[in-house]
């Protein structure tokens, strides 16, 4: 389908659903309890007679029983029963007789008056307003052609997938009640009937059985008002069995009352239990409608999701940098410009199981370190080992160094568990040599042509920007009388021209000619100070050939070697993975453990320097909070002028203060979940993946167990994937 078409019917059945939300709420129930009339009259009543009422012993039984006319309906029924429908003052009712005796038998729980409000509400709003209603009913059926045009179902369990596949179930008796309610507006296939003024004057029934007499009619089966005006009757007479239009006007016959297209729009063309049937039409519309709203409000309220709702291409990336993450950005954008429907997730919001589901998974890997897989696809790459791809078919960008040793080696290692998973390789594995820019562009042509759409205008990807900077402050943060503690460092670096980035950009720091760039998260911002930027720095240590332990080359320069005044040769990374939400007003939680702090200090500082700003919580754990507390004095001046709402401490080794940073999201989980359900916050979490990487996701979701909605606590496995897919969950973790 052209993407232009596609999108004009996207934007119809949205937009025409949300414009006419509740005209359409209204039709939907309102027709899903009328369907059940028919079958609440079943049940409340006794089987129809099988021999009419000869018409003059119905004249006197009316008389007697019925003196002031206020009869609107009579059915037979056996062993000498006739129903009526009455009505006074705007009451109605049902009351059985007995034919012979002409005694009540007491009322019958049919619950007309009820289903006669609804009715009106269901044909005219009770307004008069029938024109806006076959108006919505029109609207309705264009926004159910729409549908199935949009997305082909197919067997995921998501709420998506269960719209789809209702809606494609469901599509033909959706469209045979809506499309009959049309009919029955304009008249057609219905039997046609004389002119009725409806302001003549209700017509009794005594005058009714009067003009049935000059026909010859002999028997009666059941009659009924309609309109106020008229009787619909059916007789049997020396001219036979006949359906018969009574008015004060005249008589005249008519083919079978209501006809067959009321019969199927009513739900009662094969008996009163047809219109189950019905009602399992307006059931799947409520759903769909339901479903339809809440997945719309859920991307509104969402922001700027990273899957479109019906995609059948999954594009999944394993970033250390930055830059794989931006490619798969692009490569989305791309696509999705040309017509494709995108998924977008980082190989750590996946399992392997999740790439059956989709067309093609196109992947693109970065290699980090010793030929290391990222820190966002180990646990996907190991999880590979145990999993059955056979549906899986897949194209992969590899993004390396040909300098270092293992070129491309995690990208070698994910294409080779893939295959070895039963996953089809439909094209061959690109690799990017140093800056991947020429080569992605080859492999997004030869993705687009195997998918079948026409890429869109890519943007060119950010290059690393090279900075001379020269070191202006350098505070340990620790204690270093405390043994326990890590040897941390803050820094400030400061550029001879404006510097441009953002909170969560990475310093690239090459230790040595040759030697790979480590990155460092940034955690200020160049509103408070445009030519400086701050560092986190933790002194790691490695164990070198002989067995001894060795700091670590890039940590050890910035935090020991480096003199003050000294400049350094360095490169700026744009990292939009963990930049703040664009939306200054957007609440933030902030979860940190350790070094994981750093670029949070550049959250907090670009929100203070910013007049409409939203609220922010931080929630950070360590060992001790007097051997490292980081950044103390410049958090809790913050909290005191409000730049920080909520300050949540956890540091595991003093038993004041005992517990992880999962321990104070199990203390505060009802407020983190009212902010993540009700206020659109955002989560960032940094630190180790043995703990903010795999602590935080689980902690989340024993919130939401805990403290969702109902069916949040059902799914709420998913719900948390499902901010990660989006990006309002994001996590940065190292090993």
């Amino acid at each position: 389908m052209p993407a232009r078409l596609r999108r004009l019917l996207l934007c119809l059945h949205r937009w025409i659903t949300l414009a006419l939300a509740p005209l359409f709420l209204v039709i939907i129930l309102s027709g899903g309890l009328l369907a059940l009339e028919p079958v609440v009259r079943d049940l409340a009543a006794s089987p129809g007679a099988e021999e009419p009422i000869p018409l003059a012993e119905l004249q006197r039984f009316l008389a007697e029983v019925d003196p002031q006319q206020r009869t609107r309906a009579l059915t037979l029924e056996q062993g000498g029963t006739a129903v009526l429908e009455l009505s006074r003052a705007g009451e109605r009712w049902h009351e059985a007789f007995d034919l012979e005796q002409r005694t009540s038998l007491g009322e019958r729980a049919y619950g007309g008056a009820f289903f006669q409000t609804v009715r009106h509400l269901h044909k005219d709003l009770m307004l008069d307003l029938a024109v806006v209603v076959e108006v919505a009913s029109y609207a309705l059926i264009l926004v159910l052609i729409a549908g199935p045009w949009l997305a082909w179902p197919r067997l995921r369990h998501s709420l998506t997938q269960w719209h789809t596949l209702i809606g494609w179930l469901t599509l033909p008796l959706l469209l045979l009640v809506s499309i009959t309610g049309v009919l029955m507006a304009l008249e057609l296939g219905t039997p046609r009937l004389p002119p009725v003024d409806r302001d003549a004057g209700r017509l009794a029934v005594g005058p009714v059985l009067q003009q049935l007499e000059a026909t010859e009619t002999t028997h009666v089966y059941r009659m009924e008002r309609f309109e106020r005006a008229a009787w619909t009757v059916e007789v049997d007479g020396t001219a036979g069995h006949r359906q018969l239009i009574v008015t004060a006007e005249g008589i005249t016959p008519v083919d079978a009352y209501p006809g067959w297209v009321a019969e199927l729009h009513q739900g009662t063309w094969a008996g009163p239990w047809s219109g189950l049937i019905n009602l399992l039409a307006a059931l799947a519309l409520l759903f769909l409608f339901i479903s339809g709203v809440w997945l719309w409000a859920r991307r509104w309220l969402g922001g700027r999701r990273r899957g479109d709702a019906d995609a059948d291409l999954l594009i999944a990336y394993a970033s250390q940098t930055g830059t794989a993450a931006q490619l798969a950005a692009e490569t989305a954008r791309a696509l999705r410009s040309g017509g494709a429907r995108i998924e977008e997730a980082a190989l750590s919001a996946l399992e392997p199981k999740a790439l059956d589901g989709y067309r093609y998974t196109l992947l693109i890997v970065s290699t980090c370190g010793d030929g290391d897989m990222p820190d966002t696809g180990r646990t996907f790459l190991a999880a590979l080992e145990s999993s059955s791809l056979n549906r899986t078919r897949f194209a992969l960008l590899a993004l390396g160094d040909s300098s270092y040793r293992h070129f491309c080696a995690a990208g070698e290692s994910l294409r080779t568990s893939l295959r070895r998973a039963g996953a089809e390789e439909v094209l061959p594995m690109a690799r990017a040599d140093g800056a991947p820019e020429a080569t992605w562009q080859l492999w997004l042509g030869e993705v687009a042509e195997l998918v079948g759409v026409q890429p869109g205008q890519t943007k060119p990807i950010p290059a690393d920007q090279p900075l001379q900077l020269t070191l202006r402050r350098r505070e340990q943060l620790n204690d270093p009388n405390d043994p326990i503690t890590q040897e941390v460092w803050g820094l400030t670096l400061e550029s001879d021209t404006p510097l441009t980035y953002r909170p969560g950009d990475l310093l690239l720091v090459r230790p040595g000619e040759g030697e790979p760039a480590r990155p460092y998260s940034i955690g200020s911002t160049p509103l408070d100070a445009p030519h400086r930027l701050e560092l986190t720095v933790a002194v790691t240590s490695r164990t070198d050939a002989r067995g001894k332990n060795r700091p670590g080359k890039a940590s050890s320069l910035l935090a020991q070697r480096l003199q003050l005044g000294e400049t350094i040769a360095t490169s700026l990374r744009t990292h939009r993975h963990m930049h703040p939400p664009d939306d200054p007003q957007q609440p933030i939680i902030l979860i940190a453990a350790g070094c994981g702090i750093a670029p949070f200090i550049g959250f907090v500082a670009e929100r203070a320097a910013q007049s409409q700003r939203g609220p922010v919580w931080l929630i950070f754990g360590n060992r001790r909070r007097h051997g490292d507390f980081f950044h103390a004095e410049r958090l809790q001046r913050w909290q005191a002028q409000g730049v920080l709402t909520r300050l949540d401490l956890a540091f595991s080794r003093d038993p004041e203060d005992g517990g992880y940073v999962q321990d104070r999201i199990a203390d505060a989980r009802a407020m983190l979940v009212d902010w993540m359900l009700h206020r659109n916050a955002r989560i960032y979490a940094c630190g180790r993946r043995s703990t903010i990487g795999t602590a935080v996701p689980t902690a989340l979701t024993e919130a939401l167990r805990q403290c969702g909605a109902p069916a949040y606590r059902d799914q709420a496995e998913a719900v948390v994937r499902g901010w990660q897919s989006d990006g309002r969950l994001r996590l940065d973790v190292i090993d």
